[in-house]
């Protein structure tokens, strides 16, 4: 998709930078894309452009991709209602795999028609209309695929048909994803993209193969995965002070009451997660060798805790101890 750079932006870098990148319409102000950014991403994202001339896909205000482009988007705030139009004539035909975060999507292709719900996927042609309608659309993923590296969807095989959230291959291409247009690949040169794009597509081949439904895992079983993913989500963000459950649920596409559900069944709240997981760090980085040099503010500052007394009552209230006795314990080889 072309776009117009907005004036004090960067260009979109070189392979030897694979980093997010949003494209915003046209009416979205700077705030509104920064807020979204810090929001998905816990940053604010560098490069961005405007697409003033063309249409986001879906409509949406903000979609947040890579660059360079390997085929990757996350539509926010998409249109309830939207054709995609056909591409022109190229060499063969291309096509695309479109998964409804939240709420639910009815695909319409010519006659045949299919019903998505939050999580599912489906594969359609990208050489002819494709109908979308959207019932409390809030995110759209879309990969635009080679089909050079699908040779399974020559003809119409695969096309159009549900593949249930409960497929280990889309699961595991969720994931991917995420980490890809999160940044979270170093995916510096075009080799590694080259690879990553194969790997994409690889996933996707295996979530066609089986697109029968999983086993229904145990209640508890699915609970606990979940739990598992949002606990490393957590872990990977405890330095951010704005770190907090609206975010997480928006990783994981579920509101934030499913969250603190999963919390209470450990009998705590988020939050107590959270301030347990940051003081379980601090404890450790005062008491090794690496954290010596550091201070207690800058021990507090790391870990994610705004305010330095906040952080020194709720160190002792669960150690026993305030942070400076355990650092001069930990120096005289007490601890």
């Amino acid at each position: 998709m072309a776009v117009a750079t907005r004036p004090g932006r960067e260009a979109a870098p070189d392979a030897r930078n694979f980093v997010p990148f949003w494209l915003v319409s046209a009416d979205v102000g700077r705030d509104e894309a920064s807020t979204l950014s810090r929001r998905i991403l816990g940053r604010n994202v560098a490069r961005e452009a405007a697409a003033p001339d063309l249409p986001l896909p879906f409509a949406a205000r903000c979609v947040l991709t890579t660059r360079p482009d390997i085929g990757l988007r996350s539509c926010f705030a998409p249109a309830s209602h939207w054709i995609w139009p056909p591409e022109g004539a190229g060499e063969g035909t291309r096509h695309g795999l479109v998964r409804p975060a939240e709420g639910r999507i009815v695909v319409g292709q010519g006659d045949r028609r299919i019903a998505l719900r939050a999580r599912e996927a489906a594969v359609f042609a990208l050489d002819r209309p494709t109908e979308f309608v959207l019932a409390q659309p809030g995110r759209i993923d879309v990969i635009e695929l080679d089909s050079a590296l699908l040779p399974s969807l020559r003809g119409d095989a695969g096309l159009m048909q549900v593949i249930p959230r409960s497929n280990p291959g889309l699961q595991a291409l969720a994931h991917y994803g995420a980490l890809l247009l999160r940044g979270l690949l170093p995916l510096n040169s075009a080799e590694l993209q080259a690879l990553a794009k194969a790997h994409v597509h690889d996933l996707i081949a295996a979530a066609l193969a089986d697109r029968e439904p999983a086993a229904p895992a145990a209640m508890a079983d699915r609970r606990a995965g979940r739990l598992a993913a949002i606990k490393a989500d957590i872990e990977a963000r405890l330095e951010r002070r704005e770190l907090g459950v609206e975010m997480i649920a928006t990783l994981h596409g579920v509101s934030a009451r499913a969250v603190q559900k999963l919390f209470e069944a450990e009998e705590r709240t988020f939050s107590d997660y959270v301030l347990e997981r940051r003081l379980d760090r601090a404890w450790h980085r005062l008491v090794t060798a690496e954290g010596a040099a550091l201070t207690i503010s800058a021990v507090a500052y790391e870990v994610g805790f705004g305010d330095l007394s906040y952080f020194n009552r709720c160190f002792r209230k669960r150690f026993g101890r305030s942070p400076s006795q355990v650092k001069a314990q930990a120096v005289n080889g007490e601890t």
